[in-house]
């Protein structure tokens, strides 16, 4: 063979080549445009909502201790409503309770002068009996009845505690007190 053969043989197989190179290019880059990069698109899109429920699973378990929590607080009011539901006076008790204020003051060893009840408060799950009573007796005496009444099962809120004495040493202290002891409601609570 000759050379001038030689080239034109390597002539006709460049032309064939570089068609094959083109249709490969081509097809590569049909390939990267409609399959590759919507794919890569679309696993970025799966990679975001995998990181979202990621955080959501996290997030969740955070609540579900705070919902633990909430149960156990949620108990301990119950618990708290039961025992003063037990320990909250009838109405019949409410109504006697006077009486359980002039034996603490006899108990104490101090004299009631006056014990005035006020008229009933009545809320939505519970009523308010308020009262007032004066006591005298020596300072010893009026502190023995005060931790006597606070000692008291009933939830009694004090509202106004006025002390006085006559002026002379060792003399009687003057206790005038206001309180207001809660009771239940039953007949008018949800």
């Amino acid at each position: 063979m000759n050379a001038h053969q030689t080239d034109q043989g390597s002539l006709r197989k460049q032309p064939k080549s570089w068609v094959l190179t083109v249709l490969i290019s081509g097809t590569a880059l049909a390939y990267a445009v409609f399959v590759f990069m919507p794919t890569q698109k679309s696993i970025a899109g799966l990679r975001t909502e995998l990181a979202s429920q990621r955080k959501d699973v996290l997030e969740l378990g955070a609540l579900e201790s705070e919902i633990v929590n909430l149960e156990r607080k949620i108990s301990a009011v119950r618990s708290t409503i039961d025992s003063w539901r037990e320990h909250s006076p009838t109405p019949q008790q409410t109504a006697t309770f006077i009486g359980v204020v002039s034996q603490l003051a006899q108990q104490a060893g101090a004299k009631v002068e006056r014990i005035t009840p006020q008229g009933v408060v009545k809320m939505s799950t519970l009523r308010q009996h308020p009262s007032d009573v004066t006591i005298e007796g020596d300072f010893v005496q009026i502190s023995e009845f005060l931790r006597l009444l606070e000692e008291r099962p009933e939830t009694i809120w004090i509202t106004r505690l006025n002390l006085s004495a006559s002026g002379q040493a060792g003399a009687n202290v003057r206790c005038e007190l206001s309180f207001t002891v809660f009771a239940d409601n039953p007949g008018d609570s949800d």
